[in-house]
């Protein structure tokens, strides 16, 4: 017994010492290198005009007000925020500002009868542009670039 105790304990610090100390990027962080992120506003206005939702991560989620989207970032711990189903938005004005709270459930109809972490407010962070067309662009300008030296190549053999 005494060997698969000695074992045992040798795995678990040995497991402890493998672990990455590097902390996981978390809200906008995740998309840095991403060309959807755009640059950090105050507010998105008529808050109640906000006509969809989507893209939901532990602390993130779009929205689109218009022809707007926006990438609106929650403080952590916000647990139903992944699997939301309903969001709305708690706004002081008609706009949504940071300070503000959404209010986010893992259901479609919240009720007494679910567990209270189905529903939560959350206190929004920060918001971001967002560009939800921005892959496809940088997509076919790789794709423009690639075609253009080909047609170079070919106007250098007409002249020579």
């Amino acid at each position: 017994m005494r060997p698969i105790l000695t074992l045992a304990t040798a795995c678990l610090i040995l497991g402890a010492c493998t672990t990455s100390s590097e902390p996981k990027a978390r809200g906008a962080e995740k998309f840095a290198d991403d060309p959807r992120l755009g640059a950090e506003v105050n507010r998105i206005c008529f808050a109640s005009s906000i006509d969809s939702f989507g893209s939901t991560t532990r602390d993130t989620f779009t929205v689109r007000e218009g022809r707007d989207h926006y990438l609106v970032e929650v403080f952590p711990g916000c647990s139903p925020l992944e699997h939301a189903l309903t969001i709305g938005m708690e706004a002081r004005t008609g706009c949504l500002t940071r300070g503000d709270r959404v209010i986010v459930s893992d259901s479609i109809m919240p009720d007494s009868s679910d567990s209270p972490f189905s529903v939560q407010r959350c206190t929004v962070n920060a918001i971001y542009d967002w560009t939800p067309d921005a892959e496809e662009e940088v997509a076919e300008d790789a794709g423009d670039e690639e075609a253009a030296p080909a047609e170079d190549s070919e106007a250098a053999d007409t002249d020579s």
